[in-house]
């Protein structure tokens, strides 16, 4: 994140939030409050998670009439429109245990991380479904097809308690302020030079296909890095923003906010991470050179799906699931 000195001035002053009036690149367009009311389906939380149950399972059973879908749904399976029956429908063949809902009642979004079966293999899927008047309207899903990530998944067997737990009345942030946060998260991450100020708590963790990669007591291998970075998992979240290891990341685009989750302060977000193969080597913070791996020498853009509990305007918790996409790849769905 690169910053004028005026800017981290007014940071340091005015806090995270302030960044709002200080970043260039355009944030996302809502609509007014009154026309998210307007589309309010008069769901809650529990009607929302019903539906991505009954989704699941008119899924798994390859019987669409089984669940309340609206007969102009979209629906988009790794960023391709499809029709329903396509894809993940015609080959599941069961549902996990593992469910991570994310709910919006206000606007009618409702959002899972969790694990699926394609013939008998584990994978992990990201699921946003759209309920207006109690029916599904759009559906839109990503599928990691990652059978140790999903075995990972099926032996935590539920999310970390600190998702759960509600954000009380008085800490409550805007929508807007869930999203900013969520937004400079990437922005941290695009090009990242350690020189920015990164908002994450002291007990931030992030969790890769169910798989931890922060504060780890003994060194580990991340990603496609050697042994000359396997310290890299052994620190927090900020401390990692803050070494610049992951400035061989050239662009982080089509940030998109699937589900805002007020009353529980998280954010399920997607956004494609891009290495364009021109870094050869990332100068770390602390003096190291780190030749990046032959992996990332060639045009990759990678599938981000991410979720982020926010508290107080800083990160706490992070569960992330990427895998690789063409080149340049755009999402089915804009938001």
């Amino acid at each position: 994140m690169k910053m004028a000195m005026s800017a981290r001035m007014a940071l340091a002053a005015a806090g995270w939030l302030a960044l709002m009036s200080v970043v260039q690149a355009p944030l996302p367009v809502h609509a007014a409050k009154s026309e998210a009311q307007a589309g309010a389906t008069n769901c809650d939380r529990s009607c929302l998670e019903g539906m991505v149950d009954r989704y699941l399972n008119a899924m798994a059973a390859h019987d669409p009439s089984r669940a309340p879908l609206s007969p102009s749904i979209r629906f988009a399976q790794d960023n391709v429109p499809l029709k329903i029956g396509d894809a993940l429908w015609a080959t599941i063949s069961g549902v996990g245990k593992y469910r991570h809902y994310f709910a919006d009642p206000e606007r009618g979004d409702v959002g899972l991380i969790g694990v699926v079966y394609e013939n008998g293999t584990g994978a992990i899927l990201i699921l946003r479904l759209k309920v207006e008047h109690h029916l599904i309207t759009e559906a839109e899903q990503f599928v990691a097809h990652d059978p140790r990530g999903a075995a990972a998944y099926e032996k935590l067997g539920k999310p970390d308690p600190g998702w759960l737990t509600p954000i009380p009345m008085d800490q409550r942030e805007s929508r807007e302020a869930l999203e900013q946060a969520a937004y400079m998260y990437y922005e941290g991450l695009q090009r990242n030079d350690g020189r920015g100020i990164y908002a994450f708590t002291d007990d931030c963790n992030r969790i890769e296909d169910a798989s931890p990669t922060t504060n780890q007591p003994r060194p580990h291998n991340y990603g496609h890095s050697d042994s000359d970075i396997s310290d890299f998992t052994m620190l927090g979240c900020k401390a990692q923003y803050e070494l610049g290891f992951l400035g061989f990341t050239t662009g982080c685009r089509d940030r998109r906010f699937l589900v805002v989750d007020v009353e529980r302060g998280a954010v399920l977000a997607s956004a494609y991470l891009d290495f364009d193969g021109t870094v050869r080597e990332v100068r770390l913070t602390d003096g190291r050179v780190w030749k990046v791996p032959p992996y990332f020498m060639t045009p990759r853009t990678n599938q981000s799906n991410e979720a982020y509990r926010i508290e107080r305007g800083s990160i706490r918790l992070i569960e992330m699931t990427m895998y690789e996409v063409p080149f340049n790849m755009r999402p089915a769905f804009g938001r």
